[in-house]
C-alpha cells in the first residue's frame, strides 16, 4: 500500500470504530432504560444519573483513544511519524460528566411534566405516559452516542490545534448527512464564519478529519465534497441567505427520502 492508500483506510477505519462505539452505546443506554420505572426514571436520583454518566464515560473514552489512534495513523501515513503526546490536552474528566448530568436531565424533563399531568390508575394516561418514556429514552439514548462519538472528535480537535503537521481538515460525512454537514463537507479543506467544523448533532456519524502534506483527501469524500459544492453553486442567495436556503432545501428532500422508504 502507498501513501495515500494508508490514509485513506485509517480514515475509514476511524470512522467505523466511531460508528460502532455511538451505536452500540445507544443500544446499551435503550436497555438500561427499559430496565427503569417511568417514576424512577423521572426522579433522576443521584444513582441513576451516575449509572447513565458510567456507560457515557466507557464509551467517550473508547472514542478518545481512536480519535488519538487515528490521527497517529494519517500522520504516520503522510511523514512517517506519530504525533508527539503533547498535542493532546489533558481531559477535563468533571466537565465531561457535567455534560452527561446536563443531557439526563434535558432529556427526562418531558417525562417529568408528564407524570404531573394525569393519575397512574387512569390506563389512557398509562398509555400517554408509556409513550413518552420510549420517547425521552430514545433521545437520551442518542444524546449518549453524540457525547460518545465527542471523545474522538475532541482528540482530533486538540491536534488540529496543536500539531503543526495539520495543514487543514475536511468533513467526512456518513451515508446520510443533514444539510448542515453537507454544507461543511462542500468546502473541502476551506471554511468560513458560517461553518462551524466542530458542530454535531445527536446521530450524526460525520467527522472533521486532518489533511497533511502531500496526502489528499480520499476520492470518496472528494466525490461527495464536489456533489455537495455543486448544489451550493446552484442554490439561491449568498452569505447566510444561501447557508439558510442550502439547508432548508437539502434537508426537505432528506427528510422526504427518509419517509419513503
Amino acid at each position: 500500500m502507498n501513501r495515500q492508500s494508508d490514509f485513506n483506510a485509517a480514515a475509514q477505519d476511524y470512522h467505523s470504530a466511531q460508528v460502532d462505539i455511538s451505536e452500540s452505546l445507544v443500544e446499551r443506554v435503550m436497555s438500561w432504560w427499559r430496565g427503569l420505572s417511568p417514576q424512577r426514571a423521572a426522579e433522576g436520583s443521584s444513582a441513576v444519573v451516575r449509572e447513565y454518566q458510567a456507560l457515557v464515560s466507557q464509551s467517550r473514552s473508547r472514542s478518545y483513544a481512536e480519535g488519538v489512534k487515528y490521527h497517529n495513523a494519517a500522520r504516520e501515513a503522510a511523514n512517517g511519524k506519530p504525533a508527539p503526546e503533547s498535542v493532546w490536552d489533558n481531559r477535563d474528566l468533571a466537565a465531561e460528566s457535567g455534560k452527561a448530568k446536563t443531557s439526563y436531565y434535558v432529556h427526562t424533563a418531558p417525562l417529568r411534566k408528564e407524570l404531573q399531568r394525569g393519575r397512574l390508575d387512569d390506563p389512557e394516561f398509562i398509555k400517554a405516559l408509556d409513550d413518552v418514556m420510549q420517547s425521552a429514552g430514545r433521545n437520551l439514548a442518542l444524546d449518549a452516542g453524540r457525547l460518545a462519538e465527542s471523545g474522538g472528535r475532541d482528540a482530533l480537535a486538540e491536534a488540529r490545534e496543536n500539531d503543526a503537521e495539520v495543514i487543514g481538515w475536511y468533513r467526512k460525512t456518513d451515508a446520510d448527512p443533514c444539510g448542515f454537514c453537507a454544507m461543511i463537507a462542500s468546502r473541502g479543506a476551506a471554511y468560513s464564519d458560517y461553518m462551524e467544523p466542530d458542530q454535531f448533532h445527536s446521530g450524526c456519524h460525520c467527522q472533521t478529519l486532518p489533511l497533511f502534506r502531500g496526502i489528499e483527501i480520499p476520492a470518496e469524500d472528494a466525490a461527495k465534497r464536489d456533489e455537495y459544492l455543486a448544489r451550493w453553486n446552484a442554490t439561491d442567495g449568498s452569505g447566510a441567505d444561501q447557508v439558510r436556503n442550502f439547508q432548508r432545501e437539502f434537508n426537505a428532500e432528506r427528510k422526504a427520502r427518509r419517509d419513503g422508504q
